[in-house]
């Protein structure tokens, strides 16, 4: 009996499951993250799946932008999702394949004009809270362009419904535009930039780390092969 109990004593912690600690948003950010509802978004949906096939255990930590990324730095998660196009530091990191593909647009209020990109110097910019903008990071760095800084999509778009203030302009994700635009028809008035202002590949980024090469290995491997049986599709449908 002695004997039996040690050997499963030595045993039992081979079979536990690798555990990711991957970190998302405090706040909404549609279609692919939501914080209060009753489906998390593609990104959840999709590392559900990932951790069901791979049996490995994925723990959520709900950060702000800067600290969301400190805290992989510091190594107290494993990676969280970004964009390799909006990463302006320099540490080492390993980035998974596109889960998908995130095209901003700008957005103003009612009836205005919206002019180039090269126009818009004197404008007052709307963006996410430490979010990067690469099309327009020149523009803050030379003082041309003051910028507001807010929490969400939503915060954004109802600031743009005071119309006195046509000298703002906002720069929002289209697949959030289009999900908020769906659920509230007030927003179909604002005023939608026919050409995109940046594309990005929507990423899990890694800490660099044995353990997550490999992990980045089955989830490039994982979402190609979801992509191609078209279940991808299907999750992405669940969120138009």
């Amino acid at each position: 009996m002695s004997r039996f109990v040690v050997f499963l004593f030595f045993v039992v912690p081979f079979c536990q499951s690798e555990v990711l600690r991957v970190g998302l948003p405090d706040s909404d950010y549609p279609p692919y993250h939501f914080m209060n509802a009753e489906q998390g978004g593609i990104v959840q949906d999709i590392l559900q799946r990932f951790s069901e096939q791979y049996a490995i255990e994925v723990q959520y930590s709900y950060a702000p932008e800067k600290r969301s990324q400190k805290m992989l730095d510091d190594g107290l998660l494993d990676g969280r999702i970004e964009s390799i196009d909006w990463y302006t530091g320099s540490n080492q990191y390993y980035w998974s394949e596109a889960i998908s593909f995130v095209e901003d647009v700008l957005v103003m209020p009612y009836g205005c004009h919206i002019p180039p990109i090269d126009e818009l110097i004197g404008y007052v910019f709307m963006g996410r809270y430490a979010y990067t903008y690469p099309e327009f990071e020149h523009y803050f760095d030379s003082g041309v362009m003051h910028r507001e800084n807010f929490y969400s999509e939503r915060e954004m778009l109802l600031a743009l419904m005071d119309w006195d203030h046509n000298q703002r302009i906002a720069v929002i994700s289209l697949d959030a535009l289009n999900w908020y635009v769906s659920r509230d028809e007030v927003f179909k008035k604002l005023t939608v930039s026919t050409y995109n202002v940046g594309k990005a590949p929507l990423q899990l980024q890694f800490s660099a780390t044995a353990k997550t090469s490999l992990i980045k290995e089955q989830f490039n491997d994982f979402i190609k092969s979801l992509k191609a049986s078209g279940e991808f599709a299907k999750i992405v449908s669940r969120y138009q």
